[in-house]
């Protein structure tokens, strides 16, 4: 009888030296799961701040080449500004210029979006920090060069991201 509650006393218990395995064993799992989720988390924001920027710059890329192709002639083109000659006339003039690293669409006189009071064409979550037109028609032909780099607007840096697009578009007198 005596031997059988010694055996009972033995197994009823953790050891100092197990008991600290257990401890470090946990220790090294959870701090492997603090930083996964960290990675995930941070992961996500750099995602979803480098698809803002894509759709931005794809977006008012698309816009731009879009209002050239169909433009009937070239009012005026400088540095950062552009006014195309429609042959709607609910949207001539069109004209795309930047306004506080926005870049900015008006078409005709009335309208959603006239020339006098410009829609936004970029959100806010973006900066646009770079437009830039050059004209490089020669004897029949028309064409257009722009620049355009969009940046993210967040003040950390491994969340900036810039994407720069250049394109030349041919304006299709109709």
């Amino acid at each position: 009888m005596k031997i059988l509650n010694d055996q009972k006393n033995k197994q009823s218990g953790f050891t100092l030296v197990e008991m600290i395995l257990y401890i470090a064993i946990c220790s090294i799992f959870l701090t492997g799961l603090v930083y996964f989720t960290w990675d995930v988390v941070y992961g996500r924001i750099r995602s979803f701040t480098h698809q803002e920027v894509n759709q931005n710059i794809r977006f008012a890329s698309k816009r731009i080449s879009y209002e050239i192709k169909n433009a009937s002639a070239v009012n005026s083109i400088s540095a950062n500004a552009i006014s195309l000659e429609m042959s709607d006339s609910d949207r001539n003039p069109t004209e795309f210029h930047l306004v506080n690293g926005r870049l900015k669409i008006g078409y005709g006189t009335s309208g959603n979006c006239p020339v006098n009071n410009p829609c936004f064409l970029t959100s806010n979550k973006v900066s646009v920090t770079n437009l830039s037109f050059t004209d490089l028609s020669s004897g029949n032909s028309k064409n257009i060069k722009f620049i355009l780099t969009v940046e993210s607007t967040g003040d950390r840096r491994e969340y900036s991201i810039s994407e720069t697009v250049e394109t030349a578009v041919e304006v299709r007198s109709r």
